[in-house]
């Protein structure tokens, strides 16, 4: 009897949780449709005159999106911090910290990477594929940057920045169980995997795919070099 109140007792702890982040969604999807124009300037370049809108419930289908990412994207988060306070009674210290220090460093690293370097790249590709647009002089051609196609492919940079840190975590895993032998035997399958990873998450097309496959080549590389430093430091201290 005590055990069957018990898991009732839990299941409504785990039914108000979810009830949380549930209303915490919906009320940060109400709030961005509410603040929509304002939202829809943050992640436009600077010096744009206009876009645009070739279809007529193409910008309230677009706010729409942008609204939907954006609350469900820190709704992910409420639902993690939920299902870390329900479960923290029922972990050991140990897991405890660690599951806690992993939400911290998650979220100390997705604010960094949408405060300072997703601007930054968003700025370095929108000057680079529009002075195309600007330059084109061998008729006389105006190019015009479409709103959908825009957000569009900020999505995807929104896609690969996200799995960004689930990859770095799957890295570290994998470093704790193999040697670094076997990263250097089989890095041309690690290659090949984060290709495979890019045509997953992107349009089939080449240069989405070059532009997601290349930094998780990149990552795999700084955390080879990263990991051979780490062993060599080992080495020195028990040398001395």
């Amino acid at each position: 009897m005590n055990r069957l109140q018990t898991s009732i007792y839990y299941l409504q702890e785990l039914k108000y949780r979810l009830a949380y982040a549930i209303f915490g969604t919906i009320f940060l999807f109400s709030t961005t449709y509410t603040y929509k124009q304002g939202l829809i300037f943050l992640f436009l370049p600077k010096g744009l005159s206009h876009f645009v809108s070739t279809g007529l419930t193409e910008i309230f289908f677009t706010y729409l999106q942008i609204c939907t990412i954006f609350s469900f994207s820190f709704g992910i988060g409420i639902t993690l911090t939920q299902l870390y306070l329900f479960l923290r009674p029922g972990l050991y210290d140990f897991e405890a910290k660690t599951t806690f220090n992993l939400l911290l460093t998650a979220f100390l690293f997705y604010t960094c990477l949408y405060v300072f370097v997703f601007p930054i790249i968003v700025k370095i590709f929108w000057e680079l594929f529009s002075s195309y647009a600007q330059n084109f002089t061998a008729i006389d051609l105006t190019f015009e940057p479409r709103l959908q196609d825009y957000l569009s492919h900020l999505q995807q940079l929104n896609k690969a920045l996200t799995l960004s840190f689930p990859c770095l975590i799957v890295l570290n895993i994998v470093q704790i169980y193999t040697n670094r032998q076997t990263w250097v035997k089989y890095r041309g399958i690690a290659y090949i995997a984060a290709f495979f990873i890019a045509a997953f998450i992107t349009p089939p097309d080449v240069l989405s795919q070059v532009l997601i496959g290349l930094p998780l080549i990149m990552f795999y590389e700084i955390q080879l070099k990263i990991w051979s430093l780490h062993e060599e430091y080992k080495k020195q201290l028990l040398i001395r």
